[in-house]
């Protein structure tokens, strides 16, 4: 998700919400079913029990060798953290873990401090919160993912998705384990899709063949947020963002990292070629980004929104929005009302993240069993309706200027570091997690947080893990589609942003001439120039605010100055 501070606002918002529901999208306390991605390596089969496991040596005062974990707190995550340090002392009893968690308000300070605190007992922690205090001070897993596992057979890399992980090749670092993921889809009332006589569309032509026949049918077709926030840091923003990607997807050959460059890797960078057929092609382990390089082109205009694809995309949006989604009442929408109108079974389809289907799953059976069902604003949703949901991947754009398939927003989360400190202390931090992400151990972690409490967000990225039939069956029909934030393909989607955080004045204007142009007042042609004016007008800020300057953009091969 790097250089997209708005989703991880979102991400952040949602943690904390996540965390009073049982949901940690941010956090360890997320969980998921094992399904492996496409184009991924192959899973080991064999199980921890069928290998040996060693015993951690004592330190030099002859007492155990402490560990301690202080992750976010969450329903359930204390019962599962447990568990898995149980079982792991159990196999190293010359290590105590203590379990030591801390609570979400406050977190993101607390874990910088620790960083900066001499002598700290902290160990393992979520590491994106740690901000720029945690630079060379985390234990680099690289140095330790080809190691042979003694919970799997194979090396640690192979017990989990590895190429869905966070990585800095430049520094040859990865300093974040992610073990959840969480993905933006389209779910929808199977009933209502029954009844009218669709399947779930595979382009956006279907899309509008799908909606037509829903609203002749007398529902809503869509339910979704169209205030300010939907736009800026929702789901309106997530397919502004989403179907930007398909029409920039070769701005990669421009803004990659070139021979000479300061972040250049001969064997990643000279061997990559463009791809637009795989949906990972820019993903950082494939290719290294210069964001000096994005930068020049967007001020040299070799990068713009004024593009057929953009036309195509915006076109394609006024063809849905806002007639097929509440019409005018569309924009005065809000996260929580769209939640009702899809609930009350009033609306057939909702975007959202594939942690919906857990949610709605315990929802349901908050509802059989005479409860009520809330929002996220603890109001209660009045005239709730069973139903059958499912999920479709995002429907496709096709026409003038659309380079590529569609991609997501799909995320690996959990971002499990550690503070580094001596060669061997950080040897058995190493192996604590290398058990904790294998098939045994988020087995354990995973089955006791249900049981506790603790909802899932999407699959896992540990292979093999077995969940209830339940659970598992909610997560059978997603696929991964590759993450359309991986790269800087929606750099220019919703106006201008800075790799330190998000330009709110740029983002406010993206919303007032986007909402003028579905409304009906201005034409494509109005809205390409307003957007365009709007990335003129912030994009020396985007660029001073991510530590690059003009003359940076005279020598895009050197390293920036203020980074």
């Amino acid at each position: 998700m790097k250089g997209s501070k708005s989703f991880k606002k979102w991400l952040a918002l949602f943690m904390v919400v996540a965390m009073v529901c049982g949901l940690t999208a941010c956090s360890s306390g997320s969980a998921g079913t094992t399904a492996a991605p496409e184009n991924t390596t192959a899973a080991p089969t064999t199980t921890a029990a069928e290998k040996e496991t060693t015993t951690a040596a004592p330190d030099a005062s002859g007492d155990k060798m402490k560990v301690t974990v202080s992750v976010q707190a969450g329903t359930g995550v204390e019962e599962a953290w447990t568990a898995v340090a149980k079982a792991y002392m159990e196999k190293n009893p010359g290590v105590e873990v203590v379990i030591d968690l801390k609570p979400v308000d406050g977190y993101a300070e607390w874990v910088q401090k620790a960083f900066t605190t001499a002598g700290t007992e902290t160990d393992i922690v979520n590491i994106n919160l740690a901000g720029a205090v945690a630079s060379g001070k985390s234990i680099n897993w690289l140095e330790y993912m080809s190691n042979d596992s003694p919970y799997s057979d194979g090396t640690w890399q192979e017990q989990f998705n590895f190429e869905a992980q966070v990585r800095d090749l430049a520094r040859n670092e990865m300093t974040s384990l992610s073990l959840d993921s969480v993905q933006v889809v389209w779910t929808y009332n199977k009933d209502i899709f029954e009844e009218v006589g669709v399947e779930p569309p595979k382009t956006w032509d279907e899309f509008i063949t799908v909606c037509e026949k829903i609203q002749a049918a007398g529902y809503q077709p869509i339910a979704m947020a169209g205030d300010y926030n939907s736009f800026w840091s929702g789901a309106m923003g997530w397919l502004a963002q989403i179907y930007a990607d398909q029409t920039t997807r070769s701005m990669i050959e421009v803004y990659k990292a070139q021979e000479g460059d300061f972040c250049y890797d001969p064997d990643v960078d000279g061997v990559w070629s463009y791809d637009p057929t795989d949906p990972y092609n820019d993903d950082s382990y494939k290719v290294n980004q210069n964001a000096v390089r994005v930068f020049k082109a967007v001020m040299d205009g070799t990068y713009t929104a004024d593009t057929p694809g953009m036309r195509t995309v915006w076109s394609n949006m006024a063809k849905i929005f806002p007639q097929y989604a509440g019409g005018d009442s569309f924009f005065g929408t809000d996260n929580n009302g769209s939640v009702s109108l899809f609930y009350q079974g009033k609306a057939a389809m909702r975007p959202d993240t594939c942690g919906r289907l857990i949610q709605f799953k315990n929802d349901m059976e908050k509802l059989r069993s005479g409860g009520s069902v809330t929002g996220s604003d603890d109001a209660v949703i009045e005239g709730v309706k069973e139903f059958n949901i499912g999920t479709f991947n995002m429907p496709t754009m096709e026409g003038d200027g659309i380079e590529a398939p569609v991609r997501t927003i799909e995320v690996a989360t959990g971002f499990l570091g550690a503070i580094k400190k001596d060669k061997a202390h950080d040897d058995q931090v190493a192996d604590l997690l290398m058990y904790f992400s294998s098939e045994e151990g988020q087995s354990l972690f995973l089955s006791t947080g249900i049981e506790n409490a603790m909802t899932v967000q999407g699959p896992s990225l540990v292979y093999n893990v077995k969940l209830p039939a339940d659970i598992q069956a909610s997560f059978d029909n997603l696929s991964f589609i590759g993450n359309c934030q991986k790269g800087n393909g929606q750099k220019l989607a919703r106006g201008m942003s800075g790799s330190s955080g998000d330009i709110d004045a740029s983002y406010r204007l993206f919303y007032d001439y986007t909402y003028k142009f579905l409304s009906g007042d201005i034409d494509i042609e109005a809205w390409v120039k307003e957007h365009c004016a709007n990335i003129d007008q912030y994009k020396e800020e985007a660029m001073i605010s991510s530590g690059i300057s003009a003359s940076d953009l005279e020598h895009p091969e050197n390293q920036p100055t203020g980074q």
